[in-house]
């Protein structure tokens, strides 16, 4: 249902995956403003004639994800905006921002309403709902349900994390706006307190939910790492290249919809310059046509046959056997010069190991290879970017 409704008033055209997304966020937003404006009028209105400060609360909580929507539709128009001199990455974490503002929004909004709450559960003021007012805002809870599952959709579709925000504020308003139906029921039998308490209770979901989704768009604004099966799914694709043998030192960098990466691959030193280079456009190729990315190729040369780099992986693969903590043995070379004599190589590991462990398997490692390449200066690069 979801996928025809928005086949009809979003066809995927021929125009650019940007501006496909940005018109999916743009008619989100919308819709959103048409729906919370429409069910913001009930609510303050059944609000106003009832006295119940829960339900005002959650009018107001529909009015913040007006606002909140109006937004949303910004942050799409900025995103969706080409690179410029100042912004040569483009401006896709408008969406993070954006984001971020509709959670503090969320923030504020609960806050406001804890001293209002709280006052009313001291002086509880006596409501007699009728049960048509009771219907009416179960009919809202349906309308704001169906529309979370819509942004939820639509959130999936883009992966977009603003999307997904404005979803929750969607959702978070059906729960309030049942847990208001509570609270009044509970008000026409007597129990005129419980309209403070469940006020109390919206704002606490407000600020949690604010502080959850004010996280993530930090986490992203200031540059998570990325998980451990994007990096596998990266490497994998990369490995699939004939005469790829080894890759490594993969960074994501995250703008928005736009994903850049820069990835090490590890060919055969045999390979003539050329033949190096066609190897890279056909990983950067296959990247951009699977993932979509934006990848950048470092090419690294492993030499196969030299007798001492097979001695040293020999030597770090008994280790690894015993180690659990090492995952992957990559780019071994040896340097030989006048002036050094080098052992150099990379490891990863587990994500969650610990700066202490890294400085003691940095040590061990040292102490293992130097035992047998006594007159080489060992320097293991250790990197942790897999999962236990």
């Amino acid at each position: 249902m979801f996928q025809r409704l928005t086949d009809k008033f979003i066809p995927d055209t021929k125009e650019t995956s940007s501006q496909y997304r940005a018109r999916i966020g743009i008619f989100q937003g919308k819709i959103s403003i048409t729906v919370n404006s429409f069910l913001f009028i009930i609510k303050f209105t059944l609000g106003l004639i009832t006295g119940a400060i829960s339900l005002i609360a959650d009018a107001i909580h529909t009015l913040s994800d007006m606002i909140t929507s109006f937004i949303v539709i910004w942050g799409f128009k900025q995103a969706d905006k080409p690179a410029d001199a100042k912004h040569p990455y483009g401006h896709g974490r408008a969406e993070y921002v954006a984001t971020l503002i509709i959670s503090v929004l969320l923030c504020v909004a609960g806050i406001e309403f804890i001293e209002v709450s709280i006052d009313r559960i001291r002086s509880p003021i006596i409501s007699n709902p009728e049960w048509w007012m009771v219907g009416l805002i179960f009919f809202t809870i349906l309308i704001k349900e169906f529309t979370a599952r819509y942004a939820n959709f639509l959130s999936s579709k883009i992966a977009s994390g603003l999307l997904n925000a404005d979803a929750w504020h969607h959702r978070v308003d059906a729960i309030s706006s049942a847990l208001v139906i509570c609270a009044l029921i509970a008000g026409k039998y007597g129990f005129t307190a419980i309209d403070g308490w469940v006020g109390l209770s919206v704002s606490l979901l407000l600020i949690y939910t604010g502080f959850d989704i004010a996280r993530d768009s930090v986490d992203d604004l200031i540059g998570a790492p990325p998980n451990s099966d994007e990096l596998d799914k990266i490497r994998k694709i990369a490995l699939s290249v004939d005469k790829v043998l080894g890759v490594h030192d993969i960074i994501v960098h995250n703008y928005g919809h736009d994903m850049y990466v820069s990835l090490h691959v590890e060919i055969d030193a045999k390979k003539i310059a050329a033949e190096a280079h066609d190897i890279s456009e056909e990983v950067e190729m296959i990247l951009k046509k699977q993932i979509g990315v934006e990848p950048t190729i470092h090419i690294d040369l492993v030499y196969l046959d030299n007798p001492m780099v097979k001695e040293v992986r020999n030597k770090l693969e008994s280790i690894s056997k015993i180690d659990k903590r090492i995952k992957n043995i990559y780019d071994i070379r040896i340097v030989n010069t006048n002036n050094h004599n080098l052992i150099l190589f990379g490891i990863n590991t587990p994500l969650a190991i610990s700066r202490g462990d890294i400085l003691e398997l940095d040590s061990y490692l040292q102490k293992s290879l130097s035992a047998i390449f006594n007159a080489y200066e060992i320097r293991p690069k250790i990197s942790p970017i897999y999962k236990n």
